[in-house]
């Protein structure tokens, strides 16, 4: 994959241009769940994220700890003062400049709420951004940087962490090789998801990291959005489209998709259409040619947010007046991708597993701290700066608990911590209840749709909640290989 093809999944580009569900899963609820699929980086019913309410929440930070004796910390990173964390992210690009700044503004800023409120541990936390350029050798010497001055990895964006000796073998202040913790905002590939250092909220798959060399292999995926479109629409019937610029594209979208099939929505023509994220419009035309052949009520593109901008656009000149579902699965949920893709992407669906930052950010109390810190406004937060901060918090969790318990904080304890201690993590409301310690995948998500020329919450219609069922879970054997 070249390095703009790589960018395209990440970044919002396209050329400027100028009802509400009727039966929630009732379909579904008389049979047993189908298999399902693996998202990169996603009781039954509905659950309140946690969070929601302001008047029963505490700042991100604690000062608690200033009127105590200052809980014992010692290692790489750790003053009596500070906490140094190191924040690898991909800034100025050869492509794209300025790429992922808006996931290194959102770690500042979570930084300051932190310290305004005592900092953690009694200590003030310092980011220490470094800046892997979308190039294999700064990102190799920020990793060589962050083992010899950082305490963890917090909030990563960096594309081409590729091998991880310098992760994995990184040794603590007292000369061990026990590594060094990486809380990922971004992982690229199983390679990094599947890293034993690396804990990620969203985006790991453990079945398939345990099974990954075998053949053929299994799968722990969502199909929540299926199961509502099912339960809202009848008769879909459709194709789906893969990134073909992504070597893994088989292994990673390819059993969702076979597995969205298989749960209802029949596949039309060869089902599966691989097209590059970069391609012009005119690459688009055959596959909008096959949905109006077959009269298609469902449409996904899992290519980029600017190749399924240029599907509904060519949608357009071509007629195409059947398709019930149009759904982006390439991270669509941007401030960018609706300017851009002006009134043709009205009617898009777009599933997350985060709470729908842009309209709810001042509802949920963590949210709405990081808003105060960026302006006000979420709207500098985008679908890959939010990892960021979900890691930020996972991680200020963590050492939280550390300090309460009375233990010394040190890698060794923060990765105890993340391994034994962290089963039910919600990131303060803003994800569903999830597994860290296990690297388990969460079943929760919602549905957001544009609705005249905004991101709108179709489901569930409740602010503040997820669909938090066992059954949006499956797990299936499938070769991604063949």
């Amino acid at each position: 994959m070249t390095l703009r093809e790589k960018i395209a999944r990440f970044v919002v580009t396209a050329p400027a241009h100028g009802s509400s569900p009727s039966n929630r899963f009732a379909a579904l609820r008389s049979r047993p769940p189908l298999a399902g699929r693996h998202r990169r980086n996603r009781f039954i019913g509905i659950v309140l994220a946690a969070g929601l309410l302001l008047s029963i929440c505490t700042p991100l930070g604690t000062s608690a700890a200033s009127a105590a004796k200052l809980p014992p910390a010692n290692d790489i990173g750790i003053t009596s003062k500070t906490i140094t964390i190191g924040m690898i992210a991909d800034v100025n690009t050869p492509v794209s400049p300025g790429l992922f700044q808006p996931s290194v503004n959102v770690m500042k800023a979570w930084a300051a709420d932190v310290n305004a409120h005592g900092g953690l541990a009694g200590r003030k936390i310092v980011v220490d951004v470094c800046d892997s350029q979308l190039s294999p050798n700064p990102t190799t010497n920020c990793l060589i940087h962050a083992c010899s001055n950082d305490f963890a990895l917090v909030g990563t964006a960096a594309l081409l962490i590729t091998t991880f000796q310098n992760i994995d073998a990184c040794k603590n202040e007292a000369g061990q090789a026990i590594g060094i913790p990486d809380l990922a905002g971004i992982s690229f590939g199983a390679s990094e998801q599947c890293d034993k250092d690396t804990y990620a909220v969203t985006g790991v798959d453990p079945t398939f990291c345990a099974t990954q060399n075998d053949t053929p292999q299994t799968y722990t995926v969502q199909v929540g959005d299926y199961r509502y479109f099912l339960s809202k629409f009848k008769n879909l019937h459709g194709l789906w489209i893969y990134d073909s610029d992504i070597p893994t594209a088989k292994e990673t979208q390819l059993p969702g998709y076979t597995e969205g099939s298989t749960l209802g929505i029949k596949q039309n023509g060869l089902g599966f259409y691989p097209e590059a994220g970069t391609a012009p419009e005119s690459a688009l035309t055959p596959v909008v040619l096959a949905i109006k052949q077959f009269g298609a009520t469902y449409a996904s593109d899992g290519a980029t947010p600017a190749n399924f901008t240029l599907l509904r656009r060519e949608a357009l000149i071509q007629g195409v007046n059947t398709v019930k579902v149009w759904e982006c699965q390439a991270g669509c949920y941007t401030p960018v991708f609706i300017p851009n893709g002006g009134a043709a992407v009205n009617g898009t669906y777009n599933m997350e597993q985060t709470i729908p930052f842009y309209t709810e950010c001042k509802l949920n109390h963590a949210l709405a701290l990081l808003a105060a810190q960026l302006g006000g406004t979420c709207s500098k937060i985008d679908s890959n700066s939010i990892g960021s901060f979900v890691e930020a918090l996972l991680f200020q969790d963590a050492v939280q608990k550390i300090a309460a318990s009375g233990k010394t904080l040190d890698r060794a304890s923060l990765f105890a911590e993340l391994k034994n201690g962290e089963h039910s993590f919600t990131a303060d409301g803003v994800v569903g209840p999830t597994d860290v310690s296990n690297h388990k995948l969460s079943p929760c998500f919602m549905m957001v749709e544009v609705i005249k020329g905004k991101w709108q919450r179709v489901y569930p219609t409740k602010p503040g909640t997820l669909d938090c069922s066992s059954k949006n879970l499956v797990t299936f054997q499938y070769n991604g290989k063949s």
